[in-house]
């Protein structure tokens, strides 16, 4: 095997080793930090409440275990034609939670489409840390309605590294405040704002899962839809022809989806249509022919689940049941009016993880408790040796400070001796290199010098047979010498100073 394969089988071990534990850290932060109340497992209940022309349509919904199933509808008549008002409103949604006995249940206000403004909205990226207070500010010159007084929330459709899309639901707070009050008056809290085309596509996701999809509500007085990407509602469109004409109404609506078709099938795979079936059968034949895409139709799909008790509906309210899924199902991508565009992030559950990293501590402390008794046993054994012979331990360290002062001595003697030469040295150099027909009257040796005095046949040789020594250095007479004529020989007086071993090390023997 050679060097580059090595290398590679080295890197693609390492890489599938990293991958590997990287996935399983991934799984175990999952496991650790799943929460009770997660929407996947948690049991909910919701009464989606519809607000139309002529009455409200009521559907309640179920949750237990990611399955969900609509638990009755009802529907509540009013005058012809008009909507219903607040307290006409909160009296059939109170007798809706007593008849489907879904006293607990979270209410969802689905409002009409013609109440509120949807609009798609582009903003530069850097905005998107602080969107929602954007929105708020510049909410009154995308919409009529000021932020204080309006009802509104959005949702991220798409974005790149230069802007971001938002979807915009605006609602004028006047209309809607009055029937929050009158609900209230009666102990019934809303929790959640959608409107009728937002439950419509949230229905229309669902039942396509993940593909794009146009759908579209026809009623006695027009037409909505909108186009779902991804399951997010990237536009919304709506129509009202002629009143009675149901032949243009119906051309409107092929027409307004033909060209959504045709606007985005060269950015994105060609959606399919959902079309609500509550329209006379003879169209649904014309409407096959002339929309250039597969077209479904929700009363003759199945709705992935059971409804039961439909009390006095022939028909089912599917912008109740879409209602129900905003606030029920967990991949739902609802707008909520109420939260007026704030939305909050979601915090990492702590409880089920500090439970199970408990459980963890304490099998990781009895895992590394048996070896530390097992070390803790065999200290002991070994602290009692150490005791038996703490006595000859003492005796040892005695000993040892001794040497220590002895060999501190002996470095004393060693350092004196190397520092200087010895006075027998410097008195058996003089005999060495001392002429022989030399004497000496006097020596004297002091600490740095040597004095001598003496007589000599050739004093002036005296001097350079000194200064050749290694022993001594400037060496010189301390006086003039005379000439004893008795004798016969030169008086002298000299004096030298002593050259140490250090100095002599560094200037070199001399010879």
């Amino acid at each position: 095997m050679t060097k580059i394969e090595l290398r590679k089988k080295v890197t693609s071990f390492i890489t599938l080793t990293g991958a590997g534990i990287a996935g399983c850290g991934s799984l175990l932060w999952k496991v650790l930090s799943f929460s009770m109340a997660d929407d996947r497992i948690a049991p909910g209940q919701c009464l989606a409440v519809v607000i139309e022309r002529g009455g409200i349509s009521v559907a309640y919904g179920r949750r237990l275990f990611s399955r969900m199933k609509i638990r009755g509808i009802r529907r509540y008549s009013f005058e012809e034609g008009e909507y219903p008002t607040p307290e006409s409103l909160s009296s059939a949604v109170r007798l809706a939670l007593s008849d489907l006995k879904a006293a607990r249940a979270q209410v969802v206000l689905v409002i009409p489409k013609a109440w509120a403004i949807m609009t798609t909205v582009e903003w530069p990226i850097t905005v998107k840390e602080r969107l929602s207070d954007v929105m708020s500010f510049e909410l009154d010159r995308l919409t009529p309605f000021s932020s204080d007084r309006a009802f509104y929330d959005f949702r991220i459709i798409s974005e790149d590294e230069v802007r971001i899309q938002v979807m915009l639901a605006a609602a004028k707070a006047d209309v809607l405040q009055p029937y929050i009050d009158a609900l209230k008056g009666k102990r019934i809290d809303v929790n959640h704002i959608s409107v009728g085309l937002s439950a419509m596509g949230t229905l229309s996701h669902y039942l396509s899962g993940k593909r794009n999809t146009i759908f579209a509500d026809i009623g006695s007085h027009g037409y909505e839809g909108g186009l779902l990407h991804t399951g997010k509602l990237k536009a919304a469109f709506a129509g009202s022809p002629e009143p009675g004409s149901e032949q243009s109404k119906i051309s409107a609506l092929t027409e307004e989806i033909n060209s959504i078709i045709e606007t985005v099938k060269e950015k994105m795979e060609v959606p399919g249509v959902f079309v609500n079936n509550q329209i006379s059968g003879r169209w649904k034949t014309v409407l096959q022919e002339k929309i250039i895409a597969p077209i479904r139709f929700m009363g003759e799909t199945d709705l992935k689940m059971s409804v039961v008790n439909t009390g006095n509906v022939r028909e089912v309210p599917y912008a109740a049941v879409g209602g129900v899924l905003e606030s029920l199902w967990p991949n739902a991508q609802s707008m909520n009016l109420l939260d007026k565009g704030v939305h909050k992030s979601q915090k990492t559950p702590l409880a089920l993880t500090v439970v199970l990293l408990s459980v963890l501590a304490a099998l990781g402390t009895f895992w590394l408790i048996a070896p530390l008794q097992v070390e803790e046993s065999r200290m002991e054994i070994i602290d009692r040796e150490i005791m038996a012979r703490k006595s000859e331990v003492k005796k040892v360290e005695v000993l040892t400070k001794e040497l220590e002062g002895v060999e501190k001595e002996l470095n004393s003697i060693e350092s004196f001796k190397s520092s200087r030469p010895m006075v027998l040295d410097l008195v058996r150099e003089m005999s060495r290199v001392m002429p022989k027909n030399t004497w000496l009257s006097r020596l004297r040796i002091t600490d740095t010098a040597v004095e001598i005095e003496g007589s000599s046949s050739a004093a002036t040789a005296i001097l350079s047979k000194l200064e050749a020594s290694p022993y001594f250095k400037k060496v010189e007479f301390s006086s003039p010498t005379f000439r004893d004529t008795r004798l016969n020989t030169d008086r002298f007086f000299i004096k030298m100073e002593i050259e140490t071993p250090e100095e002599e090390a560094g200037n070199g023997r001399k010879g």
